[in-house]
């Protein structure tokens, strides 16, 4: 099994070192920390993981499932022994996410823009992924509180006891639990008590989207 000691040195004796206080001086690390990981088998931070595999020229990912493997208890060091991770497509990077109005959580309220040139990053692969600001306190039970961000993803399939923002025609919004029954009624459930769920017929146009995830902006 690579330890992180093992992987270290033998880098340093690539890099044509034999002395680690020598190296460390070169490429500016801390020789007291280094020669501890080294000689004594101290196990570092990941961030002072991710010093030694900038300064060295070491591949992250393994430096830090070596440090794992190293603290799991034996019959669950298997779990750090693959395949490093595969990079995420570029449709899976984290990327900027529009802000594009409020949403009530109690009754219908009319959609209207709200600081337009306000983004989030989001790692999502809906591109027509949007947030909305929750206003109300239908939804308290559901950690949404007012003011909270709610991402948004149009093209996520929708099932019964999702959270989901519901539009009535062109312009009502809401937040709500979303119920529907066998017979085409939709009921939008609050998680507070103190409010009435919405009952939508099967007849009325209805348009729901998942809500992926809640933003508690302290």
């Amino acid at each position: 099994m690579s330890t992180i000691a093992n992987i270290l040195r033998n880098r340093i004796e690539a890099l044509g070192y034999g002395d680690i206080k020598e190296c460390a001086r070169v490429y500016d690390i801390p020789y007291e920390l280094l020669r501890k990981v080294i000689s004594n088998g101290h196990l570092p931070k990941d961030t002072t993981l991710l010093l030694y595999s900038e300064k060295l020229g070491l591949n992250a990912a393994d430096l830090i499932a070596a440090a794992y493997r190293q603290k799991a208890p034996s019959n669950m060091q298997h779990i750090f022994s693959g395949r490093p991770l595969p990079k995420p497509a570029p449709d899976e990077l984290t990327r900027l996410v529009p802000v594009l109005g409020q949403a009530a959580c109690g009754a219908w309220l009319e959609s209207y823009p709200m600081e337009p040139d306000r983004y989030e990053p989001v790692e999502l692969r809906d591109p027509d992924a949007f947030f909305v600001i929750s206003e109300g306190e239908s939804m308290v039970g559901g950690n949404i509180i007012p003011g909270a961000l709610l991402l948004v993803s149009p093209s996520a399939a929708v099932s019964n006891g999702q959270i989901v923002l519901a539009r009535r025609g062109d312009e009502e919004f809401t937040v709500k639990t979303y119920y529907r029954k066998a017979d085409g009624t939709t009921i939008l459930q609050p998680m507070n008590p103190a409010f009435e769920p919405i009952i939508v017929d099967s007849g009325e146009p209805l348009t729901v989207m998942r809500i992926a995830e809640i933003r508690i902006k302290l």
